[in-house]
């Protein structure tokens, strides 16, 4: 049984696939899914105004849009 924390909040978890444990990956998603709805009403927004509008930081809003 290997072990291995997980990369968003630190808590212990078995080893997975995955690097996020269930609730920080389901808080991932929530999060991906706020952006693509800003993205789909204002297709022209930067990256400063999906920060501003969506309540994520701006280190948030670069690690989900790949930047």
């Amino acid at each position: 049984m290997n072990l291995s924390n997980c990369r968003g909040c630190g808590k212990l978890q078995l080893q997975q696939a995955h690097v996020l444990c269930a609730d920080c990956f389901k808080l991932h998603l929530e999060q991906s899914n706020q952006i693509k709805t800003f993205l789909r009403m204002h297709p022209g927004a930067s990256v400063i105004d999906l920060a501003r509008e969506t309540g994520l930081s701006l280190s948030q809003v670069n690690e989900l849009v790949g930047r």
